[in-house]
């Protein structure tokens, strides 16, 4: 019986396709804008916990909002006092008594004539004695006994004031402690929930969600759109419910005490509102336009630190850095607007402000006049509007926060809340395994961004259980699509996909996937243990199990010569092991599950032929009882399949097994034959016969030569043993060799030392180290801010004005009081004149604000757009080995003992660091302009108040350095608050960009809980210690806001004495307390902007360190030899190479003793041996990714480091194993070999690398996404040809193929091999390859084996010594 009989049941393919393009269309989901959210909906994520916070910390706002129309109603009744003590003297003065005497008013109102106790009372200079005309003698008499005050009666009312001041004091700090502490606390809580559930719900989106986004653009999206959320929910809410509160009191307050005059003030408002609604508008606007320019750039810059070395590889270093500053233009402009928009508004706001208290004297003397007021009532109305609409300005500042953060809010919660389209939680989930039996029913699907595209045609298969079947055709055919459909990654257009007779669509998703056991042909590894790795969706395997799948996979032995052995760590995405170790862990990962269904995509392509043939053994073993689907382009791995299926173009197109189909002589056919590789039978047979005797000669061998080393260190001269001079005592097993692009990262290893592949290292190390103002290199500070002074300056000068506006209003405010004592004109003209100079004190406060605020705004914007460039384009030409440990130093970090840097980062983490640092620095020219502004502010309030009373001053001086306590305290908490936030955004965004880089494997392993919970920890970890420094931070607000209610005590009581002494008048008194009230004030607001100066501090301290480091391999130098074309001749010598990762720099890694390598010009010389022999080590050595620290590389004779590093990189040509494409289009990822390409150009290059007719498929042709890192909806081959013909568009003298044509079908390789033998001609080329077919006609052939290169030759004669090379070819052959 045929095999399709019983497996298969192909129907007809040929269907409606304008029917089928039609459902495609109309099921092809609407974008929605994403719907608006409301303050009150910003608190939605929060628990009982928190909302029983939240109230606390809204109840301590509204009793500090309290505290000041409490200050206005004491200071009040203390003036009324004040001016009793005064009139109270001058009554004993006329009655000619003694300060102390006790005698009655009555008493003293005998003695004393009228008319002098009229003179006496008409030449009181104080704010609320008044005598109006025609006042009768009992109405005088009442007069005096009401403002009479005896000593002893001044002093205990006095006192009980002072008393009412020190209870405000202590409710002033248990208020503003509760506000700051649980609206801190709380809101801190929410943004951790909220990124969490924000990473959740990413966590478990679609795959086609993913590939409209980028790793590096979610974590942007989490980390800056979360810092907007927590300043509109924090402590910045309860300074707008206090202010409101302190408004609505003191509106109220005023209009009980005169409706008129507060009714006119009051017409601001109207006005204020408007402006406040405009700037909000504006601000929603170009905040979301903000926002969404740095998600794109965090998209631009992970992909480009990810995939550094191909930057690095073709030179495009300036082209990256272009690309990326293109996207923050944008930025830079909507800043501008913002800070224009902002400095304008609030400077209207403001100056409206205070040109409205022009209308108390203008307005008021009329009404006092009219006596329809009194002066005590205009003063009492005055305070209450004066501090209502300051607050009201205040908060309509602090209200574009609001707005930034529902802005913010919109994105991340619609993320939160976005339903995914395949539900993971539904579906049925059974008690038992699935039998395995698959079937697909005329099955149709394309991408939803290509619905014209169909990629699966009808596709109908059915594979019993326990059966496997094979899908072979050229990439891009359909072969891994039907894998996706399968896990569930898409779902089908139409048709039927059946497992064990139930649609996929039935089961429980995670259950589905929990069957299946996936290898695919990019092997991704996550940064934990390689046993976590092999277990990490088993987590109750034992170690037994983890080590028995590892043999299966023929990975135990590798991993038990490893440093930590199980316990080593890959390394991000695998970084420090090579692509065949890699793939052999995760066919081990398959494996322990013991899945029902195995899906292989490539599984071995990765493989050396030995490694395949035992992993191919032990998948042939695994795969017994199991339904297994398997993708190869080597045939040699499929032909005992119980079908093959050739697919192409989406159809099926042949179907049998392997006998059957070379029977038929057509497509499988062919491709099998242009795959073999031709071994004479008898050197087959004599293989059989020695193979065995040869390799215990060899070990035999080796032993001897390991105990004579360790004795003598003597010479070895046999051509399989190299010579060994002061290397470490150990036998060099594997070196890290990834593909070129993407392995070469680090070190491995030796039997003998325990180094460690990975570090572990304690997070909090990298942030130990605290920095503070005087940290900060003003020098550079001042010359980074050097292009834009004028705005700085600007800003400065609108900061000294703005300080000095406070002492002003003071100073203009206790003078003006006198007028209210005067009568007709004079009362007039001196309202009138008053008026006008609050009038002039408002628009110089409209100017010195738009001044300060816009001013230091737009310099800010342009500091960090500069730092922003500077930062990422020195990031992007640091070393590859940077790129390794990510450590910002000066390139000369620390090793520990183990050969181990201290400090191992991702490129997420280098990503978080451009998003966050940038950002904060921005704040810094604002917050020193602050800081300037209220030290003007202290030295203006402190020159009126020494001017007024120089004594009073002097002792309120005492109070200054407490009135800073409470700043410093907060400064202190600071320094390490911000350090934690930092470890929570790196670390954090590490878990973020590590799992959606990688989300087709972490879905297929059913890992979305894995990396929630442990992005959970990475965010909760220092949450304890953030809320107990909140605890003493909120101290010291406390502290802050009680410390001027002592002030005013003391203030009060001294001056009470002084005027009762006669040391000093009323007004005097007056106008030192005025001012060291205001100032008292100034000091208050500075311990808001402590913590936000402190962040810019350390981010500038830390920005300037990314920006000072020295790449240790320096591509923008303009140093070193250039040749012209004519004179390059390309000849390649490697000499005496001893190699030792920078990671790892006690380990060597390649040894060659004093053997060379020379590839003379235009001769091709092969690399071949195990995966981790050291392959792509030695090819990295050529282009300078790293130096040797001993031997050479030479080109021409010349070696590499003396010739210019990027003028010699542009005579390379590398194509990797692991295709490296950016989120570009086709056309520009293929002129990144070549820049200034044609349009001609790019079309031949494509042409030849076999891929042009698949791009004129396409809707978008050449400018079609390639889409990002994991989510590329192109196939391993599609890409691997685009790269080929990046290299080939740049014609290079050397030409570097590291397993090129792996990812390619068979007869997409005889083409592209065919273009890249022809592209080879007349260049150096060095070739890595596993399919030995590929480099049999290479003039050259080095095979190595750990580190050595144990033989060399042509084909022929390395075929003729029946060595390694030979038993390679053996194993190739499948014989």
């Amino acid at each position: 019986m045929e095999a399709h009989e019983n497996t298969m049941d192909i129907t007809d393919t040929q269907c409606n396709k304008d029917l089928i393009t039609s459902k495609i269309i109309n099921n092809k989901p609407k974008k929605d804008p994403p719907s608006k959210v409301s303050f009150i909906n910003l608190f939605k994520y929060s628990n009982a916990t928190e909302k029983i916070m939240i109230s606390l910390g809204v109840i301590g706002s509204i009793g500090q909002g309290l505290t000041m129309p409490l200050i206005i109603y004491i200071m009040g009744n203390l003036i009324n006092l004040f001016i009793g003590l005064v009139v109270s003297g001058k009554i004993r003065e006329a009655a000619g008594v003694d300060q102390d005497d006790k005698t009655p008013i009555e008493e003293l109102y005998i003695k004393i004539a009228m008319n002098l106790i009229s003179a006496i009372i008409s030449g009181l200079d104080t704010s609320s004695f008044q005598v109006p005309s025609g006042m009768t003698e009992k109405e005088m008499m009442d007069l005096m006994i009401t403002l009479y005050k005896s000593t002893e009666d001044y002093w205990k009312e006095f006192y009980k004031y002072m008393l009412y001041l020190g209870l405000i004091a202590l409710f002033s700090f248990v208020t503003s402690f509760i506000m700051d502490t649980f609206f801190t606390i709380s809101a801190t809580r929410q943004v951790s929930r909220i990124r969490s559930y924000a990473f959740k719900s990413m966590i478990s989106q679609e795959i086609s969600w993913h590939e409209k986004t980028s790793p590096g653009e979610l974590v942007s999206r989490i980390i800056n759109d979360s810092i907007l959320i927590e300043n509109g929910i924090s402590i910045k809410l309860g300074t707008v419910i206090q202010s409101i509160v302190t408004f609505i009191v003191c509106f109220i307050s005023a209009f009980i005490s005169g409706w008129k005059l507060s009714l006119a003030m009051s017409i601001i408002i109207p006005i204020n509102l408007f402006l406040v609604l405009c700037m909000t508008i504006i601000s929603k606007k170009y905040t979301k336009k903000v926002q969404d320019a740095y998600a794109k750039l965090g998209s631009i810059a992970q992909e480009a630190f990810s995939q550094i070395r191909t930057i690095v590889s073709f030179g495009t270093e300036q082209k990256e850095i272009d690309r990326y500053n293109e996207s923050l233009i944008p930025t830079k402009k909507y800043g501008i607007i913002k800070g224009h928009t902002t400095g304008i508004i609030l400077g209207l706001v403001y100056g409206i402000m205070y040109g409205s208290f022009s209308i108390a004297f203008i307005y008021g003397t009329r009404l006092i006049q009219d006596n329809e007021m009194r002066y005590g009532d205009v003063l009492i109305v005055f305070m209450g509007i004066m501090i209502g609409t300051i607050m009201l300005s205040s908060i309509s500042a602090d209200l574009n926060v609001f707005s930034e953060a529902t802005t913010a809010a919109t994105v991340l919660f619609d993320i939160i809340e976005k339903k995914p389209q395949i539900n993971l939680d539904d579906g049925l989930i059974s008690d038992t395994p699935v039998n395995g039996c698959i079937e697909f029913k005329d099955v149709h699907f394309s991408y939803q961004s290509r619905p014209d595209i169909e990629i699966l045609k009808g596709i109908s298969f059915k594979c019993l259980p326990g059966q496997t079947v094979a899908f072979v055709g050229a990439s891009g055919s359909g072969k891994t699509t039907l894998i996706q459909l399968l896990e569930r990654f898409y779902d089908k257009n139409s048709g039927r996909i059946l497992i064990d007779g139930k649609d996929i669509e039935d089961y429980n998703v995670e259950w589905l996937r929990s069957q299946i056991g996936l290898v695919s042909q990019e092997p991704t590894l996550f940064d934990t243990s390689i046993a976590k790795n092999i277990a990490i969706n088993s987590p109750n395997a034992t170690q037994e199990q983890i080590e028995e799948a590892a043999k299966l996979a023929n990975a135990h032995d590798f991993i038990l010569k490893l440093s930590n052995g199980y316990e080593t760590s890959p390394g991000e995405r695998g970084l420090q092991l090579s692509g065949g170790q890699k793939q052999r862990i995760c066919i081990a990962r398959a494996l322990i599950n013991n899945p029902k269904i195995l899906l292989l995509d490539e599984a071995t392509s990765a493989l050396d032929n030995k490694s395949e043939k035992v992993v191919q053994d032990a998948l042939d073993s695994a795969v017994s009882g199991r339904t297994t689907l398997i993708i190869a382009h080597r045939l040699s791995t499929i032909k005992n399949a119980d079908l093959i299926i050739v697919i192409e173009n989406g159809t099926i197109i042949e179907s049998g097994t392997h006998e059957e189909l070379m029977k038929l002589e057509q497509y499988y056919y062919n491709l099998v034959k242009k795959q073999e590789i031709k071994v004479n039978k008898e050197e087959e047979e004599e293989d059989d016969d020695d193979e065995d005797d040869e390799d215990e000669e060899e070990k035999k061998e080796k032993n001897e030569n390991n105990g004579k080393e360790e004795k003598k260190g003597e010479k070895k001269t046999n051509i399989n043993i190299i010579p060994e001079n002061k290397i470490i005592k150990t036998s060099i097993l594997f070196q890290s060799e990834n593909s070129v692009l993407n392995r070469i990262g680090s070190s491995f290893i030796s039997l003998n030392k325990s180094t460690s592949v990975f570090s572990k290292i304690n997070s909090n190390e990298k942030f130990s180290k605290r920095y503070n103002l005087k940290n900060i290199p003003w020098k550079r500070f001042f010359n980074y801010n050097r292009p834009y002074w004028l705005s700085n300056f600007l800003g400065f000068i609108g900061a000294f004005f703005n300080g000095g506006i406070k002492p002003a209003f003071a100073f203009i405010f206790s003078s003006a009081l006198n007028t209210f004592t005067k009568q007709g004109d004079a009362l007039i003209d001196g309202g009138l004149f008053w008026g006008l100079m609050f009038i002039i004190l408002g628009i110089t406060n409209f100017f010195s604000f738009y001044f300060n605020i816009g001013g230091f705004i737009i310099a800010g914007e342009y500091l960090s757009y500069d730092l922003r460039k500077k930062m990422y384009n020195n990031i992007i030409r640091q070393e590859v080995g940077f790129f390794d440990t990510n450590d910002i130093g000066d390139g000369s970090e620390e090793v520990d003992e183990k050969g181990s840097n201290h400090i191992v980062r991702s490129t997420g983490t280098l990503t978080a660091k451009l998003s966050t640092e940038a950002s904060f620095v921005h704040g810094l020219n604002i917050g020193l302009g602050q800081i300037f502004q209220q030290i003007v502010t202290i030295v203006c309030g402190f020159g009126i108040a020494f001017f007024n009373g120089w004594k009073l001053t002097l002792i309120l001086l005492i109070t200054v350095p407490f009135l800073f306590l409470g700043s410093a305290l907060k400064i202190k908490v600071f320094e390490t608050k911000n350090k934690d936030n930092r470890i929570i955004f790196e670390n954090s965004s590490k878990v973020v960009t590590e799992a959606v880089a990688n989300i087709k494997t972490v879905y297929a392993l059913n890992l979305s809980k894995y990396f929630i919970n442990l992005y959970n920890e990475k965010l909760n970890e220092p949450l304890k210690r953030l809320e107990r420094k909140t605890y003493i931070s909120s101290i010291g607000t406390g502290y802050s806001n009680a410390i001027p209610f002592i002030a005013y005590i003391l203030g009060f009581w001294v001056g009470s004495i002084f005027i009762e002494n006669g040391e000093m008048e009323f007004d005097k008194v007056f106008k030192v307390l005025m001012a060291i009230v205001l100032t008292a004030m100034a000091v208050g607001e500075s311990s808001s902007v402590v913590g936000e100066i402190q962040k810019s501090v350390e981010a500038f301290i830390h920005v300037i360190e990314i920006i000072d480091r020295v790449p240790k391999i320096n591509a923008s130098e303009t140093k070193g030899i250039k040749k012209e074309s004519e004179n390059f001749k390309s000849d390649v010598e490697f000499s005496g190479i001893r190699f030792r990762y920078p990671l790892r720099p006690k380990v060597t890694v390649i040894n060659m003793g004093n053997k060379k390598i020379k590839i003379p010009s235009g001769k091709m010389c092969a690399f071949v041996g195990a995966s981790g022999s050291g392959k792509s080590t030695m090819i990295g050595l050529l282009p300078r990714w790293y130096d040797a620290a001993h031997g050479s590389v030479k080109v021409d004779d010349i070696e590499n480091k003396d010739y210019n590093v990027k003028w010699l990189r542009e005579q390379i040509g590398i194509v990797n194993q692991e295709p490296c494409l950016f989120n570009i289009s086709i056309k520009e990822n293929i002129k990144y070999g070549k820049q200034d390409a044609t349009d001609e150009e790019v079309y031949e290059a494509a042409k030849k690398a076999n891929i042009h007719d698949f791009i004129m498929s396409l809707p978008d042709k050449y400018n079609t996404l390639v889409g990002g890192i994991g989510t590329s909806q192109m196939s391993g081959g599609q890409k691997q040809r685009i790269a080929i013909a990046r290299a080939i568009i740049r014609n290079p003298k050397i030409l570097l193929l590291d397993e090129a044509t792996s990812a390619l079908d068979a007869e997409s390789e005889l083409i592209v091999q065919k273009a890249l033998e022809n592209i080879s001609e007349n260049h150096t080329t060095i070739i890595i390859a596993h399919r030995l077919s590929t480099i049999k006609d290479a003039d050259y052939i080095c095979v190595f084996k750990d580190g050595h290169i144990i033989e060399m030759g042509n084909h022929q004669e390395l075929m003729e010594k029946k060595g390694e090379y030979y038993n390679m070819v053996l194993a190739g052959d499948g014989k």
